[in-house]
């Protein structure tokens, strides 16, 4: 009994530690940027002229003032986001501390915040980051690679948001907003070229059709015809893309109180994706390096395949939003529909030999409803409750397997899967002020979400001329939970706001039919506390927000492929604590600074079932455990000669994959008017310290910086400008994918330097 209270004793001791770090992190973060920019605002040369004005979100689900709201959050501006050199969602990571997002497959967004994201991908894996937008949830992880273009503005809210937006939202939210119709007419116009023969060109128009209805329509094209990388074995070029979007909105003022807003949109995109290659030795132990230096290739982005890789990705949708202000309250009806689709063609064993491709044509279909109750009364007590129903079909059809491996090249084995969700859940939350200056919130939501599938598969041998199909696998399962939000606010001044909040967030689980046997993934749970400020100093001109954190989170979804075929499974649990901060100080009115740093550490607890890779050949007198065999591997394990033994083991203590311990970024804006027009001068440097890529920590991204700078110039009626920008211009090599498979290490490498002119009218 003593050595129970011993141990426990030692566990509060160890969680005690824990807190007091990230407290101790988060005191020295904030410490050191309120010196480091305390001294920039003495230095100036001249003195500030105005300060910053206020930003405006829907974190909450209505309109506040950011510095207002008891959550970590970055908002960003269309003017930010130029500024920054950011134009799709995957840049965000570059402006968004604590955020890093890769990429699975090309085609798979995979945002990942203070550690919490997912590692896994595939259709019915939603991701722990969502992504809102124009207030509809995009479910399917290959529809969250967004062009911003159109977009006005976008807010990343940090931590678990388990009550207004609880659908798998435990490592936080997304929410871009694109420009709305206006009945005044206006619009953008632009046309560009780059480097890599990259031509690109859209449009933006709005206007009134009558006093009571608006429209606006944009549209995009993006084409990079010259791929960064070439097949040195097939000699065509690779990671090229052409990429288009449109967007039709419409907006119905029914009467003074009553809005109705319909959106259409479809976008597409076609490229020679994904270029993953092995880092060294192939699975026949060839040094893939060494070949492609011998075909007179560039290791860092050239490949060696005997087939060239395709990706095709579509989305389309539409939404009805409905809002009518009563006396008391808003009332705001979602009803939206999204049909997303994304077919890869790629060789994934790391060799010339056909022994293994794969095609999958991933589809994701869903409709989601969503009913909002916001209180509008300026008294004490705010309110918001409502309800969500979202009805969702993603699979594949078929996830295709070809190659020597299946029946000696003359055949194919196909698995056609469909995974099916019917979710509710009800949500409500308050807001109650206690005095002038502290407000006490808390929130309650509850999911049931009702999950099943049907797999079979069909496989066809060439040298027989036989079909096979087998008796199709179905099974179901209801996942249901709580999810809560409980924090206090309060506000010493008007420049200075303290809070602290704890937050239960909810990912339901789901099922992994393509897998061999079927992986039904258990619920995701994370417990997160929270304490932070947010301040306006120097009379608004400079803004500085700092947050500590606390999660712990079970039964954590892994990613795993295995022969070409994406496996997910549960580590029981993890342990993240960490610090973050946002800045923006206005030197001037034509000269603003902007940065933010994150720390994180992110470690498993408990994950004695992880993959481990052992790199063939095995090493001499290395066993195999005993029950095991290497996984996915071609052939005896003891005579290949290169490529990775997979096999289980413990992985406890480990980092968390892709979570970088210290993100950075730091960049300004300094506009300098003139006689002919203003030029302005706008860069942002971005710092990632590394992560590793599989839970056994042998595969690892080293730490790189990112360099991004423009030129403006705006003539003196703000109608063109003219823009030339550059993007990684110090040509720093990184890795946006890394995977350790049983055909070796392997990863796809993020852009290399870009630059180009862009030319463009505004009215």
């Amino acid at each position: 009994m003593c050595e129970d209270y011993e141990a426990i004793a030692k566990n509060w001791g160890a969680k005690m530690k824990t807190l007091n770090a990230a407290r101790h992190g988060a005191a020295m973060l904030a410490s050191t940027i309120l010196v480091t920019t305390f001294a920039q605002a003495q230095e100036a040369s001249a003195p500030p002229d105005s300060g910053l004005e206020e930003v405006i979100v829907t974190a909450q689900k209505r309109e506040e003032n950011a510095q207002d709201v008891p959550i970590a959050i970055t908002a960003l501006n269309a003017d930010d986001l130029a500024a920054a050199g950011t134009t799709s969602t995957v840049d965000l990571k570059s402006v968004v501390p604590a955020l890093n997002i890769t990429t699975g497959v090309a085609g798979f967004g995979m945002p990942r915040l203070r550690g919490i994201g997912a590692s896994g991908q595939g259709p019915g894996i939603e991701n722990p980051v969502a992504v809102y937008i124009d207030d509809v949830y995009y479910g399917a992880t290959f529809g969250n690679i967004q062009s911003l273009f159109d977009t006005a503005q976008v807010v990343v809210s940090k931590g678990p948001q388990g009550t207004l937006y609880g659908r798998n939202t435990t490592g936080g939210l997304i929410q871009i907003r694109t420009r709305d119709p206006e009945f005044d007419l206006a619009g953008k116009a632009q046309i560009g070229y780059g480097n890599y023969d990259t031509a690109n060109g859209g449009f933006f128009l709005t206007g009134g059709l009558s006093d009571s209805v608006a429209m606006s329509v944009s549209a995009q094209y993006d084409n990079r015809d010259e791929g960064y990388g070439v097949n040195r074995f097939t000699g065509n070029e690779v990671m090229t893309s052409e990429s288009w979007a449109g967007r039709v909105k419409l907006l119905w003022k029914i009467a003074d109180d009553t809005d109705l807003r319909i959106s259409l949109d479809s976008s597409g995109r076609d490229g020679a994706d994904p270029t993953f290659r092995n880092f060294e030795l192939n699975s026949l132990g060839q040094n893939v390096n060494t070949l492609i230096r011998n075909a007179g290739g560039d290791p860092d982005y050239d490949i060696y395949s005997d087939v060239d890789p395709e990706l095709h990705a579509r989305q389309s949708g539409g939404s009805v939003i409905l809002e009518h202000d009563f006396d008391a309250f808003t009332f705001k009806s979602v009803t939206a529909y999204r049909d997303t689709s994304l077919s890869t063609y790629f060789d994934p064993d790391g060799t010339t030999l056909p022994r293994l491709r794969i095609f999958n044509d991933n589809f994701d279909e869903q409709f989601t409803q969503e009913i909002d109750l916001i209180s509008t009364d300026d008294g004490a007590f705010k309110w918001t409750v409502g309800a969500f129903y979202m009805w969702n079909s993603a699979g594949q059809d078929p996830g295709r397997t070809t190659g020597l491996t299946t029946f000696g090249g003359n055949g194919y084995s196909d698995t056609i899967t469909d995974v099916r969700l019917n979710s509710i859940s009800g949500f409500a939350e308050g807001t109650y002020a206690l005095t002038d200056a502290t407000n006490v919130t808390a929130g309650i939501r509850y999911t049931n979400d009702e999950r099943e599938f049907e797999a079979k598969t069909v496989t066809y041998n060439g040298n027989t001329n036989v079909t096979t199909t087998s008796p199709a696998i179905r099974d179901m399962r209801t996942f249901g939970d709580p999810s809560w939000k409980l924090s206090i606010d309060h506000r010493f001044s008007d420049q200075l706001m303290v809070y602290a909040s704890y937050n239960r967030g909810f990912r339901s689980g789901t099922f992994v039919p393509q897998a061999t046997p079927v992986i039904q993934l258990e619920p995701e749970e994370i417990d997160g506390y929270e304490v932070g400020l947010k301040s306006d100093l120097f009379d608004q001109h400079l803004r500085l927000n700092v947050a500590g954190y606390y999660y712990d989170q079970t039964n954590v979804q892994v990613q795993q492929v295995i022969a070409g075929v994406n496996n997910v499974y549960n580590a029981d649990g993890a342990e993240i604590y960490g610090a973050d901060a946002d800045l923006i100080l206005s030197v001037t009115d034509n000269f603003r600074l902007f940065g933010g740093v994150g720390w994180t550490d992110a470690t498993y607890t408990d994950f004695t079932n992880a993959i481990i890779s052992v790199p063939y050949p095995l090493p001499a007198g290395f066993a195999i455990p005993a029950g095991q065999t290497c996984l996915g591997t071609f052939g005896n394990p003891f005579a290949q000669l290169g490529g990775n033994c997979l096999i289980r083991g413990d992985a406890s203590g480990n980092q968390l994959q892709n979570t970088p311990e210290m993100t950075g970024s730091f960049g300004g804006s300094l506009a300098i008017p003139t006689g002919i027009g203003t030029f302005t001068l706008a860069a942002n440097y971005y710092y990632n310290d590394g992560f590793v890529a599989t839970a056994d920590e042998r595969v690892a991204q080293d730490s790189y910086s990112l360099v991004d700078a423009s030129v403006t110039w705006r003539d003196v009626n703000e109608r063109m400008y003219v823009r030339l920008w550059g993007n990684n211009l110090a040509e720093e090599y990184y890795r946006s994918q890394l995977s350790a498979t049983n055909s070796g290490d392997n990863g796809t490498p993020g852009a290399p330097r870009t630059y180009g002119l862009t030319l463009g009218v505004e009215f």
